[in-house]
């Protein structure tokens, strides 16, 4: 069993916040952290808005070494910045201790994380190691993923094959081509039974990925 943990890390001194701090009309999320080849770290992270203009101008006029655009979709955008400056010393922390991050969301003072711990023992270290390096640490939700929820989405395996039925069957599809009452005699279930996992499945994928996408300090 392990811990799914979401917090705040305060700290100015984190990459990109004064970016995130300009270009308050974008959502920055984080997709990957590299490292270039003269061993300068690298963030790439989605930024998602209606223009990109702000965005760019405070690339344009913050000490990174180099930034490029590697795609674009409708409202989003995939930068890769490589950074001038080596990042504070907490990352090391995550490397020591073993963590498997989720996403984190640049803001206008920190990040916002979703971290995936081995323990709470591991949790109180990097606790300690926050207030060690003079970055305040803000826990907004704890959960245990247990085998039976241990999926970065909080979906129960009965959950998933609901979905993922309801999915081929057309069910979310316009128009419409698959039932409850189909998708029930598929999985062995009722109708209304069916109805609730659905309810319950979705919600969940909310309050992991799009909901969390949404929240700013």
């Amino acid at each position: 069993m392990t811990l799914v943990v979401e917090f705040d890390l305060i700290s100015e001194r984190l990459p990109l916040t004064a970016i995130a701090a300009t270009a308050l009309d974008s959502t920055l999320k984080i997709d990957d952290i590299l490292t270039s080849e003269r061993s300068r770290p690298v963030i790439v992270f989605w930024a998602k808005g209606e223009t990109f203009d702000t965005l760019e101008t405070a690339l344009d006029e913050t000490a990174v070494a180099t930034y490029s655009v590697l795609g674009t979709t409708q409202n989003r955008r995939l930068y890769r910045v490589e950074l001038s400056e080596q990042p504070p010393a907490i990352y090391t922390e995550f490397v020591r201790l073993d963590t498997a991050p989720i996403n984190a969301i640049i803001t206008p003072t920190g990040w916002r994380a979703r971290i995936r711990f081995s323990g709470r023992e591991e949790l109180a270290e990097f606790h300690d190691s926050c207030e060690t390096y003079d970055m305040t640490f803000r826990l907004n939700q704890i959960f245990e993923a247990s085998p039976e929820t241990d999926n970065e989405y909080g979906l129960t395996p009965k959950q998933r094959e609901t979905l993922l039925a309801a999915h081929e069957a057309g069910y979310f599809s316009i128009p419409r081509t698959g039932s409850l009452e189909e998708i029930g005699a598929e999985l062995g279930v009722s109708a209304p039974s069916v109805s609730e996992r659905l309810r319950r499945a979705q919600d969940r994928l909310i309050r992991h990925t799009v909901a969390l996408d949404e929240q700013h300090i």
